[in-house]
């Protein structure tokens, strides 16, 4: 998924055609590509009545400089990013709202690993800040595995102020950092929760940390001080899963 432009990869682009054909403009595939995957996507392109067009192998590369594009490239339409009120709702199972906030996240390899978890968990939603923080690219795509294409993800000028809506809204607001009291299976996830990651290098930032509820960390034994940001997601939303599913 990207804000415009392209995205890459065949699970991306796999998924985007069964989400949201109507966003797909043009599909370009690499001569002599083949297997299930792309008959698949050549299946739903021609169902959706999508434009396809096989070319060379180079000359995807000027789609996807750099990329490994797998052969398949896919010109989109902008998306749509989500609104913070429609993620605050239980989920269609019953459960209470699980969101996922992230304070300033750059790498965009970490972010696609986030969604794709998210969208393993079941959360509502994904938040993100405007500035200083990676939006949806096609990188995130691909590296989201086409998860990109089922969680909504809402994009607000602030993180902080939002910590302090959802605060207002009911949900708990659960922040994580290596030096919290709280280890997170402490936390009663199964409250509708808004759980917060910070950035690679920094973690939460003051301010965001000021306006959480309850802080927790995950509890660490060897002798590395912290996890890659989405390894940190993911061990979270693992254990508000399991509280979750009792």
């Amino acid at each position: 998924m990207e804000e415009s432009g392209y995205i890459y990869g065949r699970r991306a682009v796999l998924e985007i055609l069964r989400s949201s054909p109507e966003r797909v403009n043009k599909l370009f595939i690499a001569e002599g590509d083949h297997g299930p995957t792309i008959t698949e996507i050549r299946e739903l392109a021609q169902r959706s009545r999508v434009v396809t067009k096989v070319l060379p192998r180079g000359a995807l590369n000027r789609y996807a400089p750099g990329s490994a594009h797998q052969g398949v490239i896919a010109s989109v339409s902008p998306v749509q990013y989500a609104e913070v009120d429609a993620l605050v709702e239980p989920n269609p199972e019953g459960k209470s709202a699980l969101l996922l906030l992230l304070d300033g996240l750059t790498d965009p390899q970490n972010f696609g690993a986030i969604l794709r978890t998210a969208e393993a968990v079941g959360v509502n939603g994904v938040i993100i800040p405007r500035h200083r923080s990676v939006g949806l690219t096609s990188v995130v795509a691909k590296h989201s595995a086409g998860a990109s294409e089922y969680v909504p993800v809402a994009r607000v000028p602030n993180i902080a102020t939002i910590a302090d809506s959802l605060n207002d809204k009911g949900l708990q607001t659960i922040g994580t950092a290596g030096d919290a009291d709280k280890t997170i299976y402490e936390i009663d996830f199964t409250l509708p929760s808004a759980i917060i990651i910070g950035s690679e290098g920094t973690g939460i930032r003051p301010l965001v940390r000021r306006k959480c509820g309850v802080m927790t960390r995950i509890p660490m034994q060897g002798k590395i001080a912290s996890l890659n940001a989405s390894v940190a997601a993911a061990v979270v939303l693992y254990e508000a899963l399991r509280q979750r599913r009792g």
